[in-house]
């Protein structure tokens, strides 16, 4: 075996262990959340207390009469988020089979998760770095306590998801893919069936159905231009809806929650309903519930430290590659356009 090969081997033996650890991780929060939420006793008033249930569909707020238990519904949401983890680890490539070979990373979720969020993080933190420079600020939100931050964290991911992205893709692929099978004769069914899966896996459903995907024809064939359009326009309305609230983000928010919501948009349509709540998760509670522990002494700094500059490293090594790969095949299309 030559060096270079030698050397590639071993790069893609590191990068699988950093993905491994990572997705490690990912898994741990559940249970950390846990032990934060019910087992310190400055979270016990908090999680006794009664809350109304809010629901969000078509950018619409939606505010359920019943009350219900804090902590029960903090309990389902990590329940909810488990449930989708253990899903991307199993569905279309497994993760163990995936994180073995670096050309089936993108087959599964799991294993590209890693990846696109790291990016993204190093993308937004350079977009709200440059607007800051020029003076436009992104802004936070406040909040009274801790817990109670732990808790919005984990509950905003799954009802943004479903009313900003999930209510408008899903129907408009539900659409897409009804007209695509009316040449067709299914049973009833078998057309609820198809429409089930359309909302939950787009990318999924064309590939059953026969027609154009991304797996199969590429993000650019793959999605229509009304999705496009759809997508696009969810994704500026994600972002306005966090300045307008009023919630503490000022107007440089707009164009970074804007870019976070396509992504989410992209890898909804591609790999199903789970990946924009895990990836929206993974800015919101993951990315919050580390440095709870540490400031509560459940872990240590060097810990939290460690899972951010793996983050940070991998972000940077991905843009790299996407980067070096988008050059390497615009060359070779100017090549072949060279060719008489």
């Amino acid at each position: 075996m030559s060096n270079s090969k030698i050397i590639l081997k071993i790069a893609e033996v590191a990068l699988s262990s950093v993905i491994t650890i990572i997705v490690a991780t990912y898994f741990f929060s559940i249970p950390l959340g846990f032990i934060l939420m019910f087992l310190t006793k400055e979270a016990s008033s908090l999680i006794a207390s009664k809350v109304k249930v809010l629901m969000i569909f078509f950018a619409i707020d939606f505010w359920f009469p019943l009350r219900i238990n804090l902590g029960t519904l903090f309990i389902i949401l990590l329940l909810i988020y488990l449930t989708c983890l253990i899903a991307s680890w199993k569905l279309e490539v497994p993760f163990h089979k995936a994180i073995l070979n670096p050309k089936l990373f993108f087959k599964n979720w799991l294993t590209s998760m890693p990846l696109i969020s790291s990016a993204l993080l190093i993308a937004l933190i350079f977009l709200q770095n440059i607007q800051e420079s020029h003076g436009i600020p992104t802004g936070s939100i406040q909040f009274q306590n801790p817990y109670e931050a732990l808790f919005s964290l984990a509950y905003s991911p799954i009802i943004e998801e479903i009313g900003f992205r999930i209510s408008f893709i899903g129907v408009i692929s539900m659409l897409y893919c009804l007209n695509s099978i009316k040449r067709f004769s299914f049973s009833k069914t078998s057309i609820l069936k198809i429409l089930s899966l359309a909302f939950l896996f787009p990318d999924k459903t064309k590939q059953i159905i026969g027609i154009n995907n991304i797996k199969e024809n590429g993000w650019i064939k793959g999605i229509k231009l009304g999705e496009w359009i759809i997508i696009i326009l969810t994704s500026i309305v994600f972002g306005l809806a966090h300045y307008l609230a009023g919630s503490g983000w000022e107007i440089g928010k707009v164009s970074s929650a804007s870019l976070a919501g396509l992504i989410f948009s992209l890898v909804y349509i591609r790999y199903g309903i789970h990946a924009p709540i895990l990836l929206h998760w993974f800015f919101n509670y993951y990315s919050y519930v580390y440095d709870l522990a540490v400031e509560k002494q459940f872990l240590t700094l060097t810990t939290s430290t460690l899972i951010s500059e793996f983050t940070l490293i991998l972000g940077i090594l991905t843009i790299g590659f996407f980067i070096i790969e988008f050059i390497v095949k615009s060359l070779q299309f100017i090549s072949f356009r060279k060719i008489p």
